[in-house]
Order: structure tokens, then C-alpha cells, then sequence
């Protein structure tokens, strides 16, 4: 499924208000782990916060939301998921995607790129 439809479906979910999802978005849903599991990392992102959306005939700006020697936790689905580690590069986003990205020193001694919506602080 595009990142968007889940997006909006956690949004939806996190206010209490109905979602419509075609019935091939339903049964992908149900058998794909990394979208449910994508649909996870957005709840989490609502919870607890007030949502306010940018007016979308305004044009989109990009948030930093981590800096350099940030702990943080891996929360995206994926082989990194509840690991921890440290922020040490930020990448900007690139032309048109407004998504900024951070590499990652993880504690095992790997490292990773991951988008903001993947880590949290510690």
C-alpha cells in the first residue's frame, strides 16, 4: 500500500473517525506485516499529540525533528526494530520529498539510514 493511505489510516484511527479502505487494501493490510507495521509507526507518532495538518494549498515544508548525537530507538518495522543508538548525520530532504532522513550509529556497531517517522528519542 502507498504511505499515504497509511498514514491517513492512522490519523483516521488515532481521532476515532471512519476510514475507507477498498477491499484490496483490506486484504493487503491483513496479510502484509511491514504495512501494519508502518501503520504502527504513525499511530505511535499521534498519540498523545494535538494533530494539526499543513493547509494543502500551502506548499510543504520539511521538519527536523532529530539532531546530531540524538539517542534514539528504532521503532519501523525491519531487522533494527527496538534497537537503540545514536543520530550522527542528517540528510536534507531531497527536491520535492520534504522527508528528512538520519543515519544512525546502532549500538551493535552497524549503522542505518532511517526516516524520521522510523526513530524516536530515548
Amino acid at each position: 500500500m502507498r504511505a499515504f493511505r497509511l498514514f491517513e489510516l492512522s490519523r483516521a484511527e488515532s481521532i476515532g473517525k471512519d476510514f475507507h479502505l477498498e477491499a484490496r487494501e483490506k486484504r493487503h493490510l491483513q496479510q502484509c506485516a511491514e504495512c501494519r507495521g508502518v501503520v504502527d509507526v504513525f499511530a505511535r507518532q499521534f498519540k498523545g499529540r494535538s494533530i494539526i495538518l499543513p493547509d494543502r494549498n500551502s506548499p510543504p515544508t520539511a521538519t527536523q525533528r532529530f539532531n546530531v548525537g540524538d539517542p534514539i530507538q528504532i521503532v519501523g518495522p525491519g531487522d533494527h526494530h527496538g534497537k537503540q543508538g545514536t543520530v550522527t548525520k542528517i540528510v536534507e530532504p531531497r527536491t520535492g520529498d520534504f522527508v528528512y532522513r538520519y543515519e544512525v550509529r546502532i549500538e551493535d556497531g552497524t549503522s542505518g539510514l532511517f526516516f524520521g517517522f522510523e526513530i524516536e528519542n530515548v
